[in-house]
């Protein structure tokens, strides 16, 4: 404010900006699921653990017409408990319930009444505070809920907290809460400092099936003394519906599950799982996701380096579970009759239009040569021949194998092509091919290219392929008309599937 500004102070006066008190009512609508609204009445659990040893005791109990939360924690005093429903108010520090809403939002998520009962060690009194939605609107008491002093029964520490007069319920809801809790606050109930029960069944953390030696536990420092640390690994079954990547947690609680940070989201990746500890990262209020500022930004780069050999193994796995030996038969019979194709009157009629490309001639005996197979001996096995151990470098002597030969003939030159399966990025084309005079025409189908792994054909999808290198590779090298190369890969399909029909 300038000092002409305050000149008249005059003219200045204070306004009350007391929220209206629909406020409270509209907390229902910050878009919590039920688990994670449960969720939240945990993490006060948790934050008010004693700290002598005690296991701390949750128990969740889902019903038609309720849901309550209760403990064995530290309880409120009447000092506390009176400002439990205040908007924010919290005397947390370093803890999980740390912003003052998360009992507020959560129970108005779930329902339109709530009553909040506790007491704290050496309190012979207990404390009920109630908020009903419906009075709550039509009050004329402002900002104000019931609050009630009763003599304990107990005599214990405690806190229940019961929600009634639910906006959502169906029968299975207990058991969808329970499977969210194990995974939720799986750090806490692996060691042994909470125990929650969602109607008399314990959550139990499950362990996941991963490929054997994959798991990798890391922990990376990062700037101003923080760091990320947990650990990740591959899945021995891969999920193509997004059930893949990490769970985030901040100290000890889940944040965010199958989130893909540090990599992108991909088929070829669909093994990778694991879990991260951002614990010095700032959530946001609804402990939903994490803030994305350059603390988080720096995380995730960290975590991008230490991914890159993983990333890889998962996508070799994928390429290898993907190229079953049926589908490298049913291809390899195919490019059979794609050589035959290149041998039929049909392409012989089409070609002979065309100068430099000709039909594959009869290759008078040689339409099948001997290649050199090196097969190495598994590390700790035994040569057969001579009883020894190998070591990792030892081999067996060369051996050789029979292959069939597959020829495009161009310029009066016969070409040997080849294909092959092969992981080549997710941004690179879905088929390349290249040519030496060595290794001939070798056509590859990449099969980290999103439409492969999205394909429940990849044989014919590789067959494409064949047939599109084969024609453009021909129209290139004899330079003819590129039109023409659609009119050939149509061609070489036509007549391949013509004689694979008669097998």
């Amino acid at each position: 404010m300038s000092t002409s500004d305050t000149s008249n102070l005059s003219n200045i006066e204070e306004i009350d900006i007391t929220p209206d008190i629909s406020l409270m009512p509209k907390l229902a609508f910050t878009g919590y699921s039920a688990p994670q609204a449960v969720g939240e009445l945990v993490d006060n659990a948790i934050d008010s653990r004693l700290d002598n040893g005690q296991l701390l005791k949750v128990s969740i109990n889902i019903k038609e017409d309720s849901v309550s939360v209760a403990d064995n924690g530290s309880g409120m005093n009447k000092e506390i408990a009176s400002k439990a429903l205040v908007l924010a108010f919290s005397q947390k520090r370093g803890k999980l319930g740390e912003f003052g809403l998360g009992l507020k939002t959560a129970c108005l998520s779930l329902g339109d009444y709530f009553e909040v009962i506790t007491s704290s060690e050496g309190d012979p009194n207990e404390y009920h505070i109630y908020f009903d939605r419906k009075k709550w609107e039509i009050s004329t008491k402002g900002w104000k809920v019931p609050f009630e002093r009763r003599h304990s029964e107990r005599n214990d520490h405690f806190t229940v907290i019961s929600i009634k007069k639910l906006k959502v319920f169906y029968p299975n809801l207990h058991n969808y809460i329970r499977d969210d809790l194990k995974k939720r606050y799986a750090p806490f109930i692996r060691a042994k400092q909470v125990d929650i029960k969602v109607n008399g069944k314990r959550c139990e953390p499950e362990d996941l099936v991963l490929i054997e030696g994959s798991k990798r536990e890391f922990n990376i420092p990062l700037s101003v003394g923080n760091r990320i640390y947990g650990w990740y690994g591959l899945l021995k079954e891969g999920s193509q519906k997004g059930y893949y990547g990490f769970s985030t947690f901040r100290r000890g609680r889940m944040i965010t599950t199958y989130d893909k940070i540090g990599f992108e989201s991909h088929p070829s990746v669909a093994r990778l799982v694991g879990e991260v500890h951002l614990d010095h990262l700032q959530p946001t209020h609804n402990k939903r996701e994490f803030v994305k500022d350059a603390n988080y930004q720096d995380a995730e780069t960290a975590l991008r380096k230490e991914l890159v050999d993983i990333l890889r193994q998962a996508r070799k796995k994928a390429t290898q579970d993907t190229v079953t030996e049926k589908n490298q038969r049913e291809v390899d019979i195919w490019i059979d009759k794609i050589s035959e194709s290149l041998r039929s009157e049909e392409f012989k009629s089409y070609t002979s239009r065309l100068k430099n490309i000709e039909p594959v001639p009869d290759l008078n005996g040689e339409e099948t040569r001997e290649i050199d197979i090196e097969k190495r001996t598994p590390r700790g096995e035994k040569d057969t021949k001579q009883g020894q151990v190998l070591n990792e470098r030892a081999r067996t002597p060369k051996q050789t194998h029979k292959r069939k030969r597959h020829i495009v003939r161009v310029k009066g030159k016969n070409i040997e092509f080849t294909h092959a399966f092969a992981p080549m990025g997710t941004n690179e084309p879905w088929w390349t091919h290249s040519y030496t005079e060595e290794k001939g025409l070798e056509i590859f189908t990449n099969t980290e290219f999103p439409a492969y792994l999205a394909t429940n054909d990849k044989v014919f999808y590789a067959v494409i392929h064949i047939a599109e290198a084969i024609s453009e590779f021909l129209v290139e090298k004899a330079q003819e008309k590129l039109a023409n190369a659609d009119e050939l890969k149509q061609l070489i399909l036509r007549k391949a599937s013509e004689l694979k029909s008669q097998l």
